[in-house]
């Protein structure tokens, strides 16, 4: 059975989808509502959602700010997006983002079902059903001339002039774009992959290679890749930007976001456990030995955290500015390993004095610390055994009982209080967390 997650801030809009969805030939479990980005934020946090159809136009919260939330954190939810507004960089962004569908409202019932069901059906199937002969179908792609790899990891590691690489890649139909660019290098496990059980042998460890090289050029087709092998476990990948986005915190949740689709799809169609670092953007092709650089820096992390799979060069310099962390400690790449207590400790800190704050995110908990969302996110899991927003809401509900408890104010007082818009959405939370209604409680 699937969960859907309905989020619009006019009721009957909500209403009408639910109920398209339910009276649809699909195994529909449970139809969550939200009328906000905060209220869809604490149904994805605390419950499994295979579909979030969603508005772009709403107050505190508009959809595409929601989405770049929902990406930050769960980067595999199947997005749809229904919207007044048909204007073409709406739906650019959107698409940019990973939403999978933009349909412009009156949306027509037996379109959304068919685009619905064949989301939930395209995010649940696996390569595991396939045959060894679909496989290999699938996966046997011509390689690139040797000399394509060679010559782009020569630009990595010693450089060219910008129109000489330009004039290589044409050779090959690629195109030089740019001016900013920012790397991901990829890290595989060739010898574990694959779904067939069987020992990898050499073909099969070329096969996968060049599977992996195709799964992250379609991944990725929308940023003007340039992939690329630059040895024989890693894959190296060129992003390209035709602005300046190396400030903007969003456009690194973006390329954290870029990053976690590569490597859930590695694992999703090829069951190839991978870890990728990431660099920073930076300007010029000349840049590219640089941005190699962090990224493989970024990457070395894996060796500390191999639980992990995405590393950011923003951790490694935040957190050797981070004033938590001892400053005589070196690089990971000089063996010293970052004081991980401090960064959680100031964390929860942070947490403990803000939970109760209208729209508090990840992104701003994260700077207050000097690390990027995901590493923070993956950091408090490991240290706290639970996720970062369950300690969030827990705190929330915890002193919302508090108050029900030792004090006259009304449920909407509370409600409010504690960080919730809507008193209905709060006491949703409240039952399901200690299982009876606030107004029991009180």
């Amino acid at each position: 059975m699937y969960n859907v997650l309905i989020v619009d801030d006019e009721p009957m809009i909500c209403d009408g989808v639910a109920m398209a969805l339910r009276g649809a030939d699909m195994e529909i479990g449970e139809i969550y509502i939200a009328h906000n980005g905060y209220e869809a934020l604490d149904y994805i946090r605390l419950e499994r959602i295979d579909l979030l159809i969603t508005d772009i136009q709403m107050e505190h919260m508009t959809g595409l700010e929601l989405i770049e939330t929902i990406f930050a954190e769960h980067a595999t939810i199947p997005v749809v997006v229904l919207s007044a507004h048909g204007e073409f960089n709406y739906a650019q962004k959107a698409i940019r983002l990973g939403v999978k569908e933009y349909l412009v409202k009156p949306v027509v019932p037996s379109e959304l079902v068919r685009i619905a069901g064949a989301l939930i059906q395209e995010r649940n199937s696996q390569l595991r059903d396939q045959s060894e002969a679909a496989f290999r179908q699938k996966y046997s792609l011509a390689a690139l001339p040797a000399n394509y790899d060679q010559i782009l990891t020569e630009m990595t590691s010693e450089g060219l002039r910008e129109a000489e690489l330009a004039a290589v890649l044409a050779h090959w139909g690629r195109r030089l774009r740019g001016p900013y660019f920012a790397m991901l290098v990829i890290k595989l496990e060739i010898v574990s992959s694959g779904f067939l059980g069987n020992a990898i042998d050499l073909r099969d460890r070329n096969l996968l290679r060049y599977a992996a090289r195709n799964v992250v050029e379609e991944t990725l087709e929308g940023w003007s890749p340039l992939v690329f092998a630059c040895s024989n476990q890693h894959i190296a990948v060129v992003l390209q930007y035709e602005q300046d986005e190396s400030d903007a915190s969003d456009r690194l949740n973006e390329r954290m976001m870029i990053a976690r689709i590569v490597h859930g799809n590695l694992l999703q169609y090829l069951n190839m456990a991978n870890a990728v670092g990431m660099s920073r953007v930076k300007e010029g092709a000349a840049s590219w030995p640089e941005l190699s650089r962090e990224a493989h820096e970024a990457l070395s992390w894996s060796r500390v955290h191999p639980e992990h799979a995405v590393f950011a060069i923003e951790d490694v310099e935040r957190l050797s500015r981070n004033p938590a962390i001892n400053g005589n400690q070196d690089r990971l790449n000089a063996a010293a390993v970052p004081d991980t207590h401090a960064v959680i400790q100031h964390a929860k800190q942070y947490i403990e004095a803000h939970y109760r704050r209208k729209g508090l995110k990840l992104q701003e908990i994260a700077d207050a610390v000097y690390v990027t969302p995901n590493y923070l996110s993956f950091l408090f899991k490991k240290s706290m055994g639970c996720n970062l927003w369950d300690y969030v809401t827990r705190l929330r509900m915890e002193e919302a009982k508090r108050l029900l408890q030792s004090t006259d104010m009304r449920r909407y007082e509370v409600s409010d209080y504690v960080g919730y818009d809507s008193p209905e959405h709060f006491g949703k939370l409240f039952k399901k967390f200690f299982g009876v209604n606030p107004t029991d409680v009180k």
